[in-house]
Order: structure tokens, then sequence, then C-alpha cells
């Protein structure tokens, strides 16, 4: 570079600016007097304390730089203004335009890049720049809601990963109905701690479902014998999806599982078998088209009267009705009316009551009610009813 022109382009950034002197520096000079003013100028708008008049003037000049011919000049452009504050939108385009290894970076980190030009990006880049976007620490909200509206699985997946972004149930929500055929997107979701219950108990659906339909394409096993293994991994699924629902959601919860076919028999008995009476209790509530308080009154006070009505207004099958008796029973004993037990140790309870009151002197509803105890409960209360079972079999 002339030492004539590097002195004129020293002098301009020390006085006032003379915007013509770099105009001629961009027209005439080598690359290498480029290179040297564009250094300077960057240089320029990070000092602290520069003068806020300079700094306008020389954007422009800068925008006009990151379109030049040499990419060096462009790159570093870029890199000397990653985190510069309070640029210019034309020069913050002029720069995301640039070639991928340019401008991702640029687009990734730095700060002058507001909600508005995050959404225009998402609006007209390419899924790398996109992806940069949905991977900032400062993602807006107004980027945020594009890219679950109208954003492609791999930005999505961005965003999900983006550890900085804490999505509430109803984007979730948006998610989900619009990737729940993607394994990746379904599986992150499935992991947040803070996912809405039914989107967790419709995807188990799905899930159960699709293993029915490949089970009986591929033909693993015997239809009935896979429809009920898929079945009974559905239902336990179902119930640790459950006991993570909040108690104030479970009447809209119980609602959506009845209009999708999930609330069965065998899913109330499961529920009640292992001591999760907040569901077992909104369910047979909805059901039978009653009160909460309702309920809870006759599985409190165990009103053999008021549970038998229940039963029937709920359509419980009546093979199942002693089990469901004894499950109140227990509940009413217990204290455990509206909360949570605890499943090993309800579990035990439920099976000492109906051993000794419900089929003490009836060996075959004993043996009736220990093949539905062995099919629907788990843990250490599955191994309690095989041994019952056992000594039984042994006995006869």
């Amino acid at each position: 570079m002339e030492p004539y022109m590097s002195e004129q382009i020293t002098m301009q950034t020390r006085q006032r600016l003379d915007v013509s002197v770099f105009e001629t520096v961009m027209q005439s000079g080598n690359v290498a007097a480029r290179m040297a003013l564009t250094r300077q100028l960057c240089d320029l708008l990070n000092a602290p304390g520069s003068d806020s008049e300079e700094c306008r003037e020389a954007t422009p000049v800068i925008a006009k730089l990151a379109c030049d011919v040499d990419s060096n000049i462009r790159g570093l452009i870029a890199d000397k203004l990653i985190a510069t504050q309070g640029l210019s939108a034309d020069l913050i385009f002029a720069i995301v335009a640039d070639e991928d290894d340019i401008a991702i970076p640029f687009v990734a980190l730095n700060p002058s890049i507001d909600d508005t030009i995050m959404q225009a990006i998402l609006a007209v880049g390419n899924l790398e720049r996109c992806k940069a976007v949905a991977e900032r620490r400062d993602v807006g909200p107004g980027a945020v809601r594009k890219i679950i509206m109208d954003g492609s699985e791999d930005i999505v997946l961005a965003l999900l990963g983006n550890e900085n972004v804490r999505l509430g149930p109803g984007y979730c929500r948006k998610i989900y109905n619009r990737f729940h055929s993607s394994p990746k997107v379904c599986a992150i979701l499935m992991d947040m701690p803070n996912l809405p219950g039914e989107i967790a108990l419709v995807h188990n659906q799905r899930s159960a479902e699709s293993m029915r339909k490949a089970a009986q394409y591929q033909g693993w096993v015997a239809d009935f014998r896979s429809d009920d293994c898929i079945s009974d991994e559905e239902e336990v699924n179902a119930l640790r999806i459950l006991r993570g629902v909040d108690t104030r959601q479970l009447q809209p919860t119980v609602a959506l599982m009845s209009q999708r076919g999930m609330l069965t028999t065998s899913l109330l008995l499961r529920s009640g078998m292992t001591g999760d009476l907040p569901f077992f209790e909104h369910a047979l509530a909805y059901l039978a088209n009653v009160s909460l308080r309702k309920v809870r009154r006759a599985t409190g006070t165990m009103s053999e009267r008021t549970v038998r009505t229940l039963l029937r207004r709920a359509g419980i099958p009546d093979d199942a009705h002693v089990i469901i008796r004894a499950i109140c029973q227990v509940s009413a004993a217990t204290g455990a009316t509206g909360k949570r037990a605890d499943s090993d140790a309800f579990g035990r309870a439920l099976v000492e009551v109906i051993m000794t009151r419900h089929a003490a002197d009836d060996e075959h509803e004993r043996s009736r009610i220990i093949g539905i105890l062995s099919q629907l409960t788990q843990g250490p209360t599955r191994t309690l009813v095989s041994r019952l079972s056992e000594g039984m079999s042994r006995v006869a």
C-alpha cells in the first residue's frame, strides 16, 4: 500500500471523516489498500468511546466493502464485527448474504441481529442460516414462533437443542402436531420435563398402534399374543405418564383419553391397583358422569351402595366390580383417597383385602381374580400374586 494513501486513511480516522477518500481507495486501491481501510474502519466501530457521527459515516463504507470482490476483505469484516453491537441493517444483511463460511458464524453470534432481523433471515435464508438463528442464545420470541409455525424439521430440531429456549405447552403441542411422525423430534419432546401429559399419552397410543401394525405385517408372533403384549406395554407407559400429570390437569386429560379410546376398564383397574387414586377417581367420575366429590365420598367412606351405583353408571363390566370395591376399601382404610399412594404398599394391601374378604371362600372366584391381578399388576405386587397362584396350583 502506498505510504501517502495509508497516511490519508489514518488522518481521516483521526479527524473528521472524508468519505470521498474512502471511495477512492475502494475504487482504485489494490487489495492491500482496501484491506487496510477495512481493518481501520472496523477498528473505529469497535473502539470504546468512538464518535457516533464518525461511526455513522463509516458504516455505509463498510457495507460497500462487505460486497468487495475479494472474499478475504469480506471475511475480515465479518470476523472483526462478529461481536459488535449497533450495526446497521444494511451492513448486517450484506454480511448475511455472503458465502456460508463467512455469514453463518456471524448470524450465530452477532448481537446486532435482533428479533426482526432473525425473522427476516428465517424467511429467506437457507437451511444453515436458519439453523444458526435457531441455535442463538438470544433467539427472539418472534423467531421462535416462526420456527415452530413454519420451520423445517432440521430447524425445529436445532431449536429444540437450544438449551436457552424454554417452550410452553402451546408450542409443544404445535411441534408435536406438525412432527408426530418424526422419531427425532418426538424423542426430544418426550424427554422434556414440562411436556404436557396429553401429548405424551397421544404419542404413547400412536406408538402402540404402529407396533401393532408392524407386528401384524411382519408376523412376529400370533396376532392375539402380540396385541396383548403391546396393549400391556401401552397401559404401563400410560400409567407412568399419568403419575406425572398435575392433579389440576387430570379432568381435561381424562376427557381427552375418553375421546381417543384410551379410558379402558383395564387402565382404570391398573391405576387403582397401583394406588394412583387421583386418576382412578377422576376417570370413575367422568365415566359415571358424577362429580369428583361424590366419587371421593364413596371411596373414602366405602359406601357399598354408592360404589355399586357408580360402577353401573360408569359401565364397568360386572367381573371387575369386586376388584374396584376392594380398591375403594383399601383407599378408605389407608386414608389414600385423593392421593398417589406408594404402589407396592397399596398393591400388597389390595391383594390381602381381596384374598381375605372378597374371595376367601370361593375357590373359582379366587382363581379368576388372581388371573386378573397377575395380568394387570407390576413389580413386587405381581411377584406376590404369582406366588399365590403357584400355591393354589400345588394345593389343587
